[in-house]
Order: structure tokens, then C-alpha cells, then sequence
């Protein structure tokens, strides 16, 4: 793991991936090598659906013209906390959009919501705007990824394909953090060829 800026130590590095380190400590796997980049830095299309403030789910949804579909690999939950290990699937083709890990903090949600989350059966965004309850994406850091084995099964990559992702949190109307996520892509060969094209015009 490193930072193209060298600020990034070892402890924020890990604050910033902690739910899916999380789980990739739990099984003794090698955390894949995070290289941190500015917002600046990240190419076409991947920062027009990283680089903001918006929630993920209705971006991605918007971007893949379907709505979504989670599938949790696994899941650690507590009473007021709820930790999984998630990929988003669009629900018109099956194709995987994100891969990542998300802590969820329960304390606050009404108990008809808090039972939602923790079924897992729909993403929170899907939730969180199903029922109106304000929030807002701050992302904390930006990086490129070489897919490792997780990455490639779950998003179906080939292994070191340079990956995209961020490190966010959900905050809600009073500034109070709902959740703690790392948000990875796959590639998306058809969009990087017709951005390419435009920027040879």
C-alpha cells in the first residue's frame, strides 16, 4: 500500500480501508498493493463516477442503465454495528459494477430500517433513499488497484488489471457518519474506448 504523496502513513492507510482490511485480516490474506492518487489524477469514466459526493448506488444504477442487486460474501454484525464484504450486481444483466466492504452504523436508523440493513438483501443507498433519510458521500481518499484473486473473482477482472476505487463515508443530515466504505470498480472497456475516442477528436 502507498501514496503517490507519500503523506499517507501506515495508520491513516488502514483507517481509510479498515472494512475491508477487516476482512482480509480475518483470512490471513494479503492486503492487495492500494496506491494512493489524487482526485485529479483518476481517468475517465472512473472519476465522473468516483469523484463526488453522491451515493454509489443510484450513480452506478444511472451509469448502468439497471437498477441493482447486492450479494454479501460476508457479514460480521453486532447490535449497533454491521460489518460486510459486498458486491453490487445490476439486476437487467447479473454483470458485477463494485466490489468493497462497508461498516454500518445502526445506533441511529428507525428499527423497520435497521431490520433492512441487516438483512442485506438491498443496498443501503437503495434504503437510505427508499426512505428519505438524508445523507451524503465525503470521500476520504482516492486509489488504483492491480486486482488480486478476491478482486477478479467477485468483479470478474484479470489478475493486475489496474482497478479504481475510493474510500468513503455516508454522513447523515447532522454530519454524523452512517457508514465507513471502500468502493472498487471493474474495468469498463466499452466507456475507456469511447472516452478515448472523444479525446482524440
Amino acid at each position: 500500500m502507498s501514496s503517490s504523496s507519500d503523506s499517507a502513513d501506515l495508520a491513516q492507510v488502514l483507517h481509510w480501508l479498515l472494512p475491508l482490511h477487516f476482512f482480509y485480516e480475518k483470512h490471513d490474506r494479503p492486503m492487495a498493493d492500494f496506491q494512493f492518487i489524487d482526485g485529479k489524477e483518476m481517468p475517465y469514466p472512473y472519476r465522473s463516477l468516483l469523484v463526488h459526493e453522491n451515493d454509489m448506488t443510484p450513480t452506478l444504477a444511472a451509469f448502468h442503465h439497471s437498477k441493482l442487486y447486492l450479494e454479501v460474501h460476508e457479514k460480521e454484525a453486532t447490535e449497533s454495528f454491521v460489518m460486510r464484504m459486498v458486491t453490487l450486481h445490476t439486476a437487467a444483466s447479473d454483470i458485477p459494477v463494485e466490489f468493497g466492504a462497508i461498516g454500518i452504523h445502526l445506533e441511529n436508523f428507525a428499527p423497520d430500517v435497521r431490520q433492512l440493513i441487516i438483512e442485506g438483501r438491498v443496498p443501503l443507498g437503495a434504503i437510505l433513499g427508499e426512505h428519505n433519510i438524508p445523507h451524503h458521500g465525503s470521500p476520504s481518499a482516492y486509489f488504483k488497484v492491480p486486482a488480486d484473486d478476491l478482486m477478479c473473482g467477485t468483479l470478474k477482472q484479470e489478475h493486475g488489471d489496474t482497478l479504481y476505487g475510493r474510500c468513503n463515508q455516508l454522513l447523515d443530515g447532522d454530519q454524523m457518519v452512517i457508514a465507513d466504505i471502500v468502493e472498487i470498480l471493474p474495468r469498463s472497456n466499452e466507456s475507456e474506448a469511447w472516452v478515448g475516442n472523444v479525446n482524440a477528436e
